[in-house]
């Protein structure tokens, strides 16, 4: 017998509230062992095929789209097991040496010896292929399986039912790639080969790994200044982050902690964990100021909200926050507020990484729309993955990566959204409260005003509401041809 929505409602924050935990635990490095399928099996009840078909008419869709999402999640609980777990556990052989999977990413960031890096690089995909893919493999195929349980001939059909339309997206990203190819090529070049010493032509992904840590740049974000610049930037909008128990910050550098930053809502908004192993530099600055964007907004959520307007909803908004907080980093004035001074080469680069990342995740969202397609060639894809990604970013990608490189659920149509999102809101905050909004209380209200919404507003009706204007993704054209023609 299906739940009520009321039921449901209350039950799938008691699930969320674990789930999050116990990624936070093991992703944190606070626990070895990935173990969700017990966490699955304490919520049977939420992740049936009977109850996701139950709530496809007269539930909010978010509730919907969570109870699908629950249902192939529940079908590939041991597989998500396995995979975090094998993470965890695997170690890359170079040179005489076993590195640790996870350890891989800021090794290669801090590996000054190209040749030593290339290896590293190497042994990884060599590692990913062997290891990790059989396991993407198995969960691909299931939820393939699984998809088609809820009535969608594929996981496109079935997020086109949830209100995404990536087709869409992806015209006007196609647009962005061919307006920006130029420009990016000419700018990424010149920085390749005045920080790394390598032609766009020869240069491979752990060149750019290394040219993006920009070590040149560390005497600009000096490691005991974060924090601080942080509380800073909080305190010109009116918050304390000192006064809020309900964010905590994990920070510190331990084994088996992701390299990738993360903020974990547990209970949002009770209790939100940020979370970042530090590697060094601008890129401790960028994780900081971008999840923190995510801390606030979810620790910004009134209670009272309904569970699906807090913990599900449009991600672009969230991320959308978190790129408002990060790209502050390269603010001339942000920059002369919090650090004393403008570093002035930082914004051309900063610019410039936003336009790598904006390029790849533009590749990705056509990889993906073929990925998740009806009848895709499961033999064709690596391939499509390496040129696809590789005529965005100019480099050569590995085939290796064309299942490890994907987020669940068109989270990469989130990502996109929200980088418009942010130009766009940044801009109106500019113009309303000045160049230094950002420590301008009353821009800190509005903001605050904005986080109490939740997620209960897609990026493009909050936009609207905000600032008048519609999301429009040929802002970052403009955006790029600004700062690096």
């Amino acid at each position: 017998m299906p739940l009520a929505v009321d039921t449901y409602r209350a039950r799938l924050e008691e699930m969320m509230a674990e789930v999050m935990e116990e990624h936070y635990l093991h992703a944190a490095g606070l626990k070895p062992t990935y173990e969700i399928a017990a966490v699955y099996e304490r919520y049977a009840d939420l992740t049936t095929l009977e109850q996701a078909r139950a709530l496809a008419d007269g539930a909010p869709v978010e509730l919907h789209r969570f109870a699908c999402e629950a249902y192939l999640g529940d079908g590939t609980k041991h597989l998500s097991e396995e995979i975090a777990n094998a993470e965890a556990a695997l170690m890359v052989p170079v040179d005489g040496e076993e590195v640790p999977y996870r350890e891989v990413t800021p090794r290669l960031l801090n590996e000054p010896d190209r040749d030593r890096r290339l290896r590293l690089y190497d042994a990884r995909c060599a590692v990913t292929a062997e290891h990790m893919n059989p396991l993407h493999e198995r969960v691909d195929a299931r939820v393939r399986e699984l998809v088609g349980g809820l009535g969608a001939g594929s996981t496109l059909e079935l997020y086109e039912g949830f209100g995404f339309d990536p087709q869409a997206l992806h015209r006007s990203t196609e647009a962005f790639l061919a307006g920006t190819d130029a420009l990016y090529r000419r700018s990424i070049d010149a920085e390749l080969r005045g920080r790394v010493g390598v032609a766009l032509a020869d240069a491979r992904p752990p060149d750019l790994a290394r040219m993006w840590r920009a070590p040149e740049l560390d005497a600009a974000f000096p490691t005991d200044r974060a924090l601080p610049a942080l509380r800073q930037t909080l305190a010109g909008l009116g918050i304390d982050l000192e006064a809020q128990p309900n964010v905590e910050l994990d920070v510190v550098a331990r084994p088996g902690k992701k390299p990738r930053a993360f903020c974990a809502p547990i209970r949002v908004p009770g209790r939100v964990v940020l979370v970042m192993l530090p590697q060094g530099g601008q890129d401790d600055y960028r994780a900081l100021f971008h999840e923190a964007g995510h801390a606030e907004h979810f620790a910004g959520m009134p209670a009272e909200l309904p569970a699906e307007d807090r913990l599900l909803g449009d991600n672009a908004v969230t991320e959308g926050f978190a790129f408002l907080f990060e790209h502050l980093l390269a603010d001339p004035a942000w920059r002369r507020a919090c650090m004393g001074d403008d570093a002035p080469e930082y914004p051309r680069f900063s610019a410039l990484y936003k336009l790598f990342l904006v390029r790849r995740y533009a590749a990705k969202l056509a990889y993906e729309l073929e990925l998740h397609a009806a009848g895709a060639s499961r033999e064709r894809l690596p391939a499509r993955y390496a040129e696809l990604l590789s005529g965005a970013v100019g480099v050569p990608y590995p085939e290796t990566d064309y299942l490890e490189d994907v987020d669940e659920g068109f989270y990469c149509t989130s990502y996109l959204r929200a980088w418009a999102f942010d130009a766009q809101l940044t801009d109106h905050l500019r113009t309303r409260f000045g160049g230094d909004w950002f420590g301008e209380p009353e821009a800190g209200a509005l903001l605050r005003e904005m986080w109490s919404l939740g997620q209960s507003l897609r990026a493009e009706a909050l936009l609207r509401q905000v600032a008048g204007v519609e999301l429009d993704f040929a802002v970052l054209t403009a955006e790029a041809e600004a700062a690096l023609a």
